[in-house]
């Protein structure tokens, strides 16, 4: 297979017009939306990294890379929601390019249309504005899977190492890279099946097959190659770029600093490196023993109940995508002479991903889909584009019915994406009804309240701020924990901890009143209290919470900033209310 040629190109020229759309649709206002209970506990191990030059594979918080990139971007520009997402973001907006890698396996229109919803499509776009590493795992792997596409059709062996490295980035954003390993195994078993499972004249599979072998073998001898100098050096790549991704992946996940013999230990004395090597096997054979030997029973029930949680973000911010994959699926196993492999593969691959990830996860949420869609917008593009080119023949056949039906499907596509893109991203990106949305999001009320925390604390000496709670919520008084403030709740509280640490905000903290200091510091942060007036849902309306009535009258003049905790509940409190000092 070859290539359409890249210099002066059309088709490259759009896409690339289609990435920059989609960098600036991901840059734009990145860090306006308050951090995630998830986002908030990763930036936090991210600023301990950067601050102490201490790390080791927290499985928790998923896989490394989004540390080592983040902790570099903090020593370049500072620690901020803008930064800490700006990774995700980068890596999101530039994935339209990996649609030119796959070319030469479709058309023009059909290549355009791909890249067009990695751009575009609302779910990935939300979650590329997002400090989680599903973007970054799903970007890798269609990567490297194209990488190795191109390995396999004859553009050199420099595809197989650039695979391997960008599979290598995909385990080091987070563990389920390897479900993406075993989606293509489970593919290509199906693809073997169906091209060996069927009728030639009586023919088998397996004659047809060993066909297939003699006329590759007989090319390579009119060629004057010997096939199996060929096989061996292809198995050499092999091996060489199995090392690469090794190399990468312990580059990634080995310690630094700490209590370990780490990394830069080992690079300083290589003696050592054996110890730094067990470590890090040992601390990977944890964590992915952690996310995929660990969890909890799935019934039916619960199966059911995930799988039906993805239908309202699939139906409000994916539907067009997942209805044409659909499509495109079936155009393409029935409704063409010979189905190209590639996009049944791809097609296998992402329709499989939907149950599994149902069937697998412990907390629903939507940012699943990102694992599938970005697999189905091949076979969606392939649909998409059949779209487009009935639509053109209508046009020059002056058919007017027909070119009116593909401009409303058009439009309806576009319309969708569009629509979900300001609605649901831009717009009410911590709104409890917008389906992307996880419970673990703070409202938007955070932003001024964490602004003018921020802004009093850099204003004043000594104490910054008081967090008072007696109920044990927000606060539980611990002295020792490893994370910072210690006497905060710091589960419970996230992510308000990444705030207080990133801008080195002095915090005290008090369980009852009489702990609470005569003179209160600038900023008080207090447990909302929804009890006072019973006929206010303070979910509906934050603003109707009250501070602790012991505080009430210390509080006098001070100005308040209730938001929500957790937007769609899923807590044992509702919310939060932050007092200013107007004085400071």
């Amino acid at each position: 297979m070859t290539d359409r040629p890249l210099r002066s190109s059309r088709l490259v020229r759009a896409v690339a017009g289609l990435a920059v759309v989609a960098l600036v649709a991901r840059l734009l206002l990145l860090g306006a939306r308050p951090a995630h209970f998830d986002e908030g506990r990763v930036a936090f191990w991210t600023l301990h990294y950067f601050e102490t030059g201490e790390f080791h594979y927290r499985y928790a918080i998923h896989g490394p890379l989004i540390q080592h990139v983040g902790a570099a971007l903090f020593a370049l520009v500072g620690p901020s929601d803008f930064v800490t997402r700006l990774p995700v973001a980068v890596v999101g907006g530039l994935l339209p390019l990996s649609a030119l890698w796959l070319r030469h396996r479709l058309s023009e229109t059909e290549t355009l249309a791909l890249a067009f919803f990695l751009a575009a499509n609302p779910v990935l776009l939300y979650y590329g504005r997002f400090m989680r590493s599903t973007v970054l795992v799903a970007a890798f792997c269609f990567v490297a899977f194209a990488a190795f596409v191109r390995a396999y059709d004859g553009f050199g062996a420099r595809y197989l190492y650039l695979g391997a490295a960008s599979l290598a980035l995909g385990f080091g954003a987070k563990e389920n890279a390897i479900l993406y390993v075993f989606c293509w195994l489970g593919a290509a078993a199906l693809l073997v099946d169906a091209k060996l499972f069927r009728l030639r004249g009586g023919r088998s599979g397996a004659s047809w097959a060993a066909d297939r072998f003699d006329a590759f073998a007989d090319r390579f001898r009119a060629r004057g190659v010997d096939p199996r100098s060929w096989v061996a050096g292809w198995l050499s790549h092999g091996v060489g770029a199995g090392l690469l991704f090794s190399v990468v992946v312990v580059f990634l996940y080995a310690p630094r600093g700490g209590d370990w013999v780490g990394l830069y230990d080992a690079l300083a004395n290589p003696l050592l490196f054996p110890t730094t090597l067990s470590t890090t096997v040992d601390q990977i054979i944890t964590g992915y023993g952690y996310w995929f030997g660990g969890g909890g029973e799935k019934t039916l029930t619960s199966f059911i109940e995930s799988l039906g949680y993805l239908l309202r973000p699939v139906a409000g911010y994916a539907g067009p995508l997942v209805g044409l994959a659909l499509a495109g699926t079936a155009i393409e196993r029935y409704g063409r002479g010979s189905p190209r492999l590639f996009v049944m593969g791809c097609a296998y691959w992402g329709l499989v991903s939907i149950p599994g990830y149902a069937l697998g996860t412990d907390i629903n949420n939507a940012w699943i889909l990102v694992n599938a869609l970005v697999p189905l917008a091949v076979p969606a593009a392939v649909a998409l584009a059949l779209v487009v080119e009935v639509g053109r023949e209508a046009l020059a056949a002056d058919d007017a019915v027909n070119a009116g039906i593909v401009g409303l499907l058009l439009l309806i596509v576009v319309g969708s994406v569009a629509g979900g893109a300001i609605g649901g991203v831009y717009m009410n990106a911590t709104e409890p009804e917008n389906a992307l949305v996880q419970y673990a999001q703070p409202s938007a009320e955070m932003r001024p309240a964490v602004d003018r925390l921020v802004a009093a604390a850099d204003a004043t000496d000594g104490t910054d701020a008081l967090v008072y709670d007696s109920t044990g919520d927000l606060v539980d008084m611990d002295t020792d924990a490893p994370r910072t403030p210690a006497c905060i709740r710091w589960f419970n509280a996230l992510s308000l901890p990444w705030y207080l640490e990133a801008h080195d905000v002095d915090v005290t903290c008090a369980d009852a009143p009489e702990r609470v200091p005569e003179e209160l510091p600038p900023v008080v942060v207090v447990v909302g209290d929804c009890t006072l007036d019973r006929t206010v849902d303070c979910r509906s309306q934050p603003g109707a919470m009250e501070p602790p009535a012991e505080l009430a009258d210390q509080l006098d003049g001070y100005e308040r900033y209730p938001y929500l905790h957790r937007t769609t509940g899923g807590n044992d409190f509702d919310g939060v209310i932050v007092y200013v000092d107007p004085e400071a």
